[in-house]
């Protein structure tokens, strides 16, 4: 009741709300002129640099992934040619395996008792010619794809990396993978 009796004690003197609040025009256009103000300081001040920041993460973030992107296609390529590789050795060991398999059968024809020991001796000798490439070859394709696997893992547990460290990281796996 109180708060009411004093704003119809106010009308009721006939004086101005504003003026007897103290506003004045002069004070109003002061304010507007330090709210402008304000408003653009903190763009400038704030709004800027901030978006400024928030793209320099996207870039950042973008240049993740295509450095992501690229490896795992480096990783497709490597192991699609460890297949081919592995499927020309099986084709290598077949048509060993033929021609081996081939001279015997001539050979039994002329001497049979003769021929069957030196069948015998090259099918043993050819079996571990290609148990041994089967070793070398698996071998070989196994440390690949543990160096490879290796590398992409030291990628993905990594925690934080300065960007020159990052750099560093992939110069040295690329010089590494050119060697090989």
């Amino acid at each position: 009741m109180d708060y009411g009796f004093a704003v119809n004690r106010l009308l009721a003197s006939g004086g101005n709300i504003f003026e007897t609040l103290g506003i004045t025009w002069e004070s109003i256009v002061l304010h507007l002129f330090s709210l402008i103000v304000l408003t653009v300081g903190l763009y400038f001040l704030l709004f800027r640099p901030v978006k400024k920041m928030i793209k320099q993460r996207q870039e950042k973030v973008q240049k993740i992934e295509k450095e992501n992107a690229d490896l795992n296609e480096e990783v497709k390529q490597m192991k699609s040619s460890s297949a081919k590789v592995l499927s020309e050795a099986k084709k290598e060991a077949a048509a060993i395996h033929e021609s081996a398999v081939k001279v015997a059968n001539q050979k039994a024809d002329e001497i049979v008792s003769e021929a069957r020991e030196r069948a015998k001796t090259l099918v043993e000798q050819t079996q571990r010619e290609m148990d041994e490439e089967r070793g070398k070859l698996r071998s070989e394709i196994e440390k690949q794809i543990a160096d490879v696997s290796v590398a992409v893992a030291e990628k993905v547990i990594e925690k934080k990396l300065t960007p020159e460290d990052n750099r560093a990281l992939i110069e040295k796996c690329l010089e590494e993978w050119s060697k090989e």
